[in-house]
């Protein structure tokens, strides 16, 4: 098992991104970020795709998550989350 964290600011960002989408996301929202961090804890390195100077990029209706991976710790840290698409 990974530790997992999300900074508050982008736990609140997600709850505003959750709040500002349509009620059918919301839902699929809400599964697949449940489904992303269960991935995160359990195999990190292969979630997503890797990017530039360590971090990694993934996806969830809705959002896009960049994380970066401390193999050494077996820590994950969400950096940050946007909306993605419609």
């Amino acid at each position: 098992m990974w530790a997992l964290n999300w900074p508050d600011i982008l736990l609140d960002w997600l709850a505003d991104y959750y709040v500002a989408a349509a009620p059918d996301l919301r839902q699929r929202m809400a599964a697949g970020v449940e489904a992303l961090n269960a991935r995160l804890r359990s195999d990190p390195l292969d979630v997503g795709e890797s990017r530039e100077r360590g971090f990694r990029i993934a996806f969830a209706p809705g959002l896009v998550v960049l994380f970066r991976v401390d193999v050494a710790a077996r820590k994950v840290a969400v950096a940050d989350v946007r909306p993605y698409g419609r």
